[in-house]
């Protein structure tokens, strides 16, 4: 169950990631600016979010697994209209598709690992379920460097869309047996989990996180090579090398948030990651490509002890809808609204500001989070 989990994970993050290193090819090809690709990576966002928030209706009636079969369906077409595309508007209809069958997955998937694994072990399977994601953004800027030249952008769409298309066949044979059904989404459900100030820091903390993570590499080829002359070979290299150190740590980080606590390894990560994500927008020359290789790093781990802390966030009938809320908020604001800021600032010619702000971000959450005594300190999971 978790290798199918681990294999969809895969699949709905590298049809996002590819577009990142595509994105001065798609610019140049179609013709659009800076603005233009914030605006697209926030279409998938928007998308995303409200895929995912209704998702609850889609797994209560054919379940969790289905629902992300279905899913990988949607991401396989959206990557076929993309390959097609012969402007950005069709692109945007593509990449809604994208956005849409991905936001399926994280409710259903994370539900299915909490209810399947147990508590004193769910740190370490959520580290390993977070492979999967990491491991796409490291594979997908290489594919780029080693495939476009001879495959163009509609053979590396086209190709990407057939992989999704058998995790879907994949995962509809060995994943759906026994995983369950969804809550659909009621008012009350959301207006309970709005209440809870665990849940508000949950969306504040994974928003600045993903800020660091998915929004900055969503924009930052493009800011690479059009502010600092980078070609884009280099710069693909370096946002693979990025993720090569959080991958290696993921491998150890369960036994590493269980020994030095939930709350202290979120507090340490997002501060040490507001210097370098401030420093991105500030430095020049060879230290800039040693800090955009270290900037994403250290936040990879900061995403299995985040998850783990929303298991215990309120009831467990509605678990489902309380991943959805929080993590919709958090992938519009830091998936959609960052690389949208960062591409406007670039356009107007400051997009170093815009790193600052994140970077500010992230210190903020920190200061919710030390007033926030009750969120991650539980040792003990409830059963789902």
């Amino acid at each position: 169950m978790l290798s199918m989990l681990v294999l969809a994970v895969f699949c709905t993050m590298a049809a996002r990631a590819l577009f990142s290193p595509l994105m001065p090819t798609l610019q140049l090809e179609l013709g659009f600016g800076l603005s233009t690709a914030g605006s697209l990576f926030l279409l998938v966002s928007v998308s995303y979010g409200v895929a995912m928030l209704l998702s609850g209706f889609l797994s209560s009636r054919i379940g969790h697994g289905m629902a992300i079969v279905a899913g990988l369906g949607s991401i396989s077409i959206g990557l076929l209209t993309a390959a097609v595309a012969p402007n950005a508007w069709v692109l945007a209809t593509a990449m809604i598709l994208i956005g849409a069958g991905a936001g399926t997955y994280p409710p259903s998937g994370l539900v299915m690992i909490n209810t399947f694994i147990s508590p004193e072990r769910r740190n370490s399977a959520i580290s390993v379920h977070e492979l999967g994601p990491n491991l796409a953004l490291l594979v997908a800027p290489l594919l780029v460097i080693a495939l476009e030249p001879w495959l163009g952008r509609r053979g590396m769409l086209f190709g990407s869309a057939a992989v999704c298309a058998l995790a879907a066949l994949a995962f509809r044979r060995w994943g759906v047996a026994g995983s369950g059904q969804g809550a659909a989404p009621k008012l009350s459900t959301i207006s309970e989990i709005f209440r809870l100030r665990t849940a508000i820091l949950a969306m504040v903390i994974l928003s600045a996180a993903l800020s660091g993570v998915q929004g900055v590499y969503a924009i930052l080829p493009a800011y690479l090579v059009s502010e600092h002359d980078l070609s884009p070979g280099h710069v693909n290299l370096l946002l693979s090398l990025s993720r090569v150190a959080g991958i290696l740590l993921l491998v150890r980080a369960g036994p590493i948030i269980t020994r030095i606590g939930r709350r202290r390894t979120i507090a340490g990560i997002l501060l040490v990651s507001a210097v370098l994500t401030g420093l991105v927008g500030l430095v020049h020359g060879p230290l800039l490509s040693v800090v955009v290789v270290a900037q994403p790093a250290l936040l990879t781990v900061l995403f299995p002890a985040v998850l783990s802390s929303i298991a215990v966030i309120g009831e467990t009938r509605y678990q489902n809808v309380t991943y959805s809320l929080i993590i919709t908020i958090a992938v519009a604001v830091g998936a959609g609204g960052a690389p949208a800021l960062l591409g406007v600032l670039g356009d107007l010619g400051i997009g170093w500001a815009g790193f600052v702000v994140l970077a500010l971000s992230m210190v903020t959450a920190v200061v919710f989070l030390r007033s926030t005594p009750e969120f991650g300190r539980s040792v003990t999971f409830p059963q789902v």
